[in-house]
């Protein structure tokens, strides 16, 4: 949403190409479904080794991204944010429009995450992703790691860090107003999709620490919240810890009006946490680990632990405050929209 409102406020129209795709539906559009197959394993899209499904969902959507280019009168641009799906993008290319990627993660670092151009070992993906992205006329990304990177391989970008849109800014503003600092008991949030393996990993790790160390019985008490977090109740269960699996917008803002800090934990991972930028907004404390807390590090609010034994001590010293604001980044948004203008968007 973030690239929707910066592209809308420019005032450009916007077709949204991530929905699902249509089957051909008889041996017209089976034989043009091979014939893009095949054109784009000649071309520099190529990725034999991903499954024959893989490959003719990718080749579906290249035909229906071709339809619809064909199909308005002028395209000026297409953005690529889903990098990890390349239908849409092979298509804007063999169209000669001009492309601009805008890459979240890199995408072949992130462990089960499918590709529809490579499959494989680590390396054999990262070199794909990378040939991807050295492919479109302008690459973004949302962390100066991830642009360090790909420099190395002879792939510039430039970075614009996340922030949340309007809408979303004002409803986290409202939620830092119910922040009232002072004495309050001691209330931790661990929030995130535990469908993502990074954050699943981190969330586990996190708990059973907690659990082992003992500190719940000093009256903490931990809310595990998201996607599939219930998960974690299995062998994370404990007096003190509360599981909400996936809640509603108004239940995830109450917990984080309430909660003295939140805790983010990974192991590793690529791109930049945006949930710790909703979090900074709504005046939420965090707690995190070097590798979670990457890119948001010079941050006033976040605070860095390298040890577990840090973690828990600062678990039983912490109160209830308020975070320190976080400011649009206006000179990066500013050079997204120059990059507009330059590709003739």
């Amino acid at each position: 949403m973030q690239i929707a409102e910066l592209v809308l406020g420019a005032s450009h129209q916007i077709v949204d190409l991530s929905q699902g795709v249509t089957k051909p539906r008889g041996m017209h559009d089976r034989l043009a479904r091979r014939r893009v197959m095949r054109s784009l394993a000649d071309g520099p899209h190529n990725a034999p080794a991903v499954s024959e499904s893989r490959r003719k969902n990718t080749a579906m959507r290249y035909q229906q991204a071709c339809g619809l280019f064909d199909s308005v009168a002028r395209v000026d641009g297409f953005i690529w944010e889903r990098t990890q799906r390349h239908g849409g993008f092979a298509a804007a290319r063999a169209r000669g429009i001009p492309t601009i990627a805008v890459a979240h993660n890199i995408e072949s670092l992130v462990a089960d995450e499918e590709l529809t151009y490579a499959k494989g070992g680590l390396h054999d993906r990262f070199a794909a992703e990378c040939a991807q992205l050295a492919l479109a006329d302008h690459r973004f990304v949302i962390s100066e790691r991830d642009q360090w990177l790909l420099s190395l391989f002879g792939i510039d970008s430039s970075v614009l860090p996340y922030y949340p849109p309007q809408y979303r800014h004002s409803v986290l503003a409202t939620v830092r107003a119910r922040r009232n600092p002072g004495d309050h008991p001691r209330r931790f949030l661990i929030m995130g999709s535990a469908y993502y393996p990074p954050t699943y990993e981190g969330m586990r790790y996190l708990l059973r620490l907690i659990i082992d160390s003992g500190v719940l019985a000093r009256g903490i008490t931990i809310d595990v919240m998201g996607f599939g977090s219930e998960r974690l109740r299995q062998d994370c269960d404990a007096t003190g810890i509360r599981f909400h699996g996936a809640v509603s917008d108004a239940a995830m803002f109450d917990l984080m009006a309430v909660t003295t800090a939140a805790i983010i934990y990974q192991h590793h991972g690529t791109g930049a946490l945006t949930r710790v930028v909703d979090f900074l907004l709504a005046g939420v404390p965090i707690l995190a680990n070097p590798a979670a807390a990457r890119s948001y590090e010079h941050l006033a609010g976040v605070s860095v632990f390298f040890e577990d034994e840090d973690l828990l001590e600062r678990l039983n010293t912490c109160t209830h405050e308020c975070a320190p604001d976080v400011h649009y980044p206006q000179r990066a948004a500013e050079r997204f929209l120059d990059t507009l203008h330059m590709s003739g968007i």
